[in-house]
């Protein structure tokens, strides 16, 4: 029995564009970085980084927003592991 998961197609589009929005602003950021020096340059490629991390970390977040996966029960008693754990190397 395979378990299949399904991605609502709105937030998957929308996890693409901000990729792509992250990717273009990113490149437009560091693409200033050889016109200028000295400090306004680590300015400008830290802006870089900052825009390309947050986009890939927000695409993320939106990709598994658009990712559903079907009701399925899981338990779990934490107590049971440890408890054996002790009991074996007591």
């Amino acid at each position: 029995m395979a378990i299949v998961g399904t991605y609502d197609i709105v937030l998957a589009l929308l996890s693409i564009l901000i990729a792509i929005f992250a990717s273009y602003t990113a490149l437009d950021l560091a693409g200033r970085i050889h016109a200028s020096s000295g400090i306004t340059r680590r300015m400008w490629l830290s802006a870089a980084a900052v825009a390309m991390g947050g986009g890939i970390w927000a695409m993320h977040f939106v990709a598994m927003l658009a990712f559903s996966m079907p009701s399925m029960t899981v338990s779990y008693d934490p107590a049971s592991p440890s408890y054996r754990c002790w009991w074996r190397y007591r």
